[in-house]
């Protein structure tokens, strides 16, 4: 008590800017006071009754924690100190204090407090504008990479930086991107188109954690439908990334099929500057959309020695596909006589590079006719294109063949169905039948990650969705307008357990298979 005394006598606290000082003689009057009161400073003696000034410190820190605390105590323990250090303690002092010495602390533990009070002030004043910045940074930066890869922005050279920075992405000038596109090919269970959306989601966060990882990048939704991968090294780095990214990527493939119930394909690109990251895009969306028969997997754009894989010199046939299939028959003719000549003047010209000409050609043509739901056999056949497996061996024969192939396409496009009407058909027919992703893609020869998005853009619902609607609007017909036994249209249907069919008539209809039975005046269970 009265060491309290004299140091409440002794200190010129009205100096020191002080308004208030409490004094307490245990560990439960301080509480009572902090209860009460808003304290800035406290100093503290280790040993006390009721409880020790490091328990005090500890429930301090728990309930004001704005507050600096003073230690002034006779014990040399380093222990203490330690623990004193541990809690954020201001100072500590070893008794006998000089009162000039303990002004001096305690000027500067008020100084440290209002240095911090106006710290806090400034903060919650432009807490709100901070939070709605970090609530909209995310949808800025989505919406930038999806307008660039839409292209309906250009990163030209100079907006390099500048551009991504009003956006706030944070890129380096001579920062490297490395494209990771992620194909989901298949869920292992029937997903409504919510479920599908939230899954499509768990994608892109399990991308972050296990492809992005500790790396600097995001990830993006494209306006194709699909997710990428983002990851942003300096050129020094960039080398070590791609060393790095394929290992991550097998991580990430393995863990959706063994924890999110689908399996994913990885196509990983070249890292790039912003510029030629849209170029670098549409390569990796023409992989996805050729791969056909292999799934579940990591692709590279170039092999691992850093070879191209498609010479630098090919043609870019996603654009001649658009060309075709806009009815652009005699550009598309003029663009292929056109490189044909610039790949004879190449002088690494040779037997290989017209080989992947004429393939990249022919998948070209048959991606086209599969979107369209055509028959490349027949075509091919009618168009009077040799059934050889050689490929032509001199750019005459080339050009012979690829003009042979347009023409025909350019007919064929106009008098058949598209594929959605086929697939539409093949379904209606066969609608008690356990119909899956992978019969609907193998009928139309597409890609099934691809047949989902063209599906669903359609046809505005998933196909799991679709499949479910149309199965209950003909049982809604059958049962309203037919004596056929619910039972048994349940089975037409594909239903062997009625009770699963009763719960999805509900979910379409919003009423039971019974209900509607009873309402339409037919007789029949």
């Amino acid at each position: 008590m009265y060491a309290v005394m004299g140091m409440k006598d002794a200190i010129d606290w009205e100096g020191l800017g002080v308004t208030a000082v409490y004094e307490a003689y245990n560990m439960r009057e301080a509480v009572r006071i902090y209860e009460r009161q808003e304290i800035d400073v406290m100093i503290c003696d280790i040993e006390m009754p009721k409880g020790t000034g490091i328990e005090l410190l500890e429930w301090v820190n728990g309930h004001s924690p704005h507050t600096e605390t003073i230690f002034l105590t006779a014990h040399g323990d380093f222990r203490f100190m330690q623990r004193a250090i541990q809690l954020s303690s201001f100072d500590y002092i070893m008794k006998p204090v000089e009162f000039d010495v303990m002004e001096e602390t305690l000027r500067r533990a008020i100084r440290t407090v209002a240095d911090k009070r106006s710290e806090r002030a400034q903060t919650e004043r432009y807490k709100p504008y901070y939070e709605l910045w970090t609530k909209k940074k995310t949808l800025l930066s989505e919406r930038f990479w999806y307008d660039l890869l839409a292209e309906r922005i250009v990163a030209s050279e100079e907006a390099g930086v500048r551009l991504p920075a009003e956006y706030g992405i944070a890129l380096q000038p001579e920062d490297r991107l490395l494209p990771v596109l992620i194909s989901v090919e298949d869920w292992k269970r029937e997903l409504s188109t919510r479920d599908e959306e939230v899954m499509e989601y768990a994608i892109r966060q399990s991308a972050s954690e296990l492809v992005i990882a500790d790396s600097r990048g995001e990830v993006i939704h494209t306006k194709h439908g699909v997710a990428m991968a983002l990851l942003f090294a300096s050129p020094e780095e960039a080398a070590a990334l791609r060393n790095r990214i394929g290992g991550r990527c097998d991580r990430y493939i393995d863990a959706c099929t063994r924890y999110l119930n689908c399996t994913v394909s990885c196509y990983i690109g070249e890292p790039v500057a912003l510029p030629e990251l849209t170029a670098m895009y549409k390569a990796l969306l023409a992989m996805e959309y050729n791969n056909l028969s292999e799934s579940n997997r990591l692709s590279w754009l170039r092999n691992q020695t850093g070879d191209p894989v498609p010479d630098p010199r090919l043609p870019d046939y996603a654009a001649w596909a658009l060309l075709l299939e806009h009815g652009k028959e005699e550009e598309l003719v003029r663009q292929l006589r056109s490189s044909l000549r610039e790949l004879a003047a190449d002088r690494r010209f040779g037997a290989s590079v017209l080989d992947a000409y004429y393939l990249g050609f022919l998948q070209m043509i048959h991606y086209l006719l599969q979107k369209k739901g055509l028959s490349a056999h027949q075509l091919l056949h009618d168009a009077g294109v040799p059934q050889v497996k050689a490929p032509p061996r001199t750019v005459e024969q080339m050009e012979e063949r690829g003009v042979r192939l347009i023409r025909a396409v350019h007919r064929y496009l106009d008098q058949d169905e598209s594929v959605i009407r086929r697939l539409r058909a093949y379904i209606a027919d066969r609608l008690g039948e356990n119909i899956t992703r992978e019969m609907l893609a193998e009928y139309a020869y597409l890609n099934p990650a691809y047949l989902s998005r063209l599906f669903k853009k359609e046809v505005g619902m998933s196909i799991t969705d679709y499949l479910l609607n149309e199965r209950m609007r003909i049982a809604k017909e059958l049962i309203a307008h037919s004596t056929i036994p619910i039972s048994e249209i349940a089975r037409t249907l594909g239903y062997s357990n009625f009770s699963y069919f009763s719960k999805m008539f509900r979910k379409v209809h919003q009423a039971n298979p019974q209900q509607l039975r009873k309402l339409s005046g037919i007789s029949g269970g």
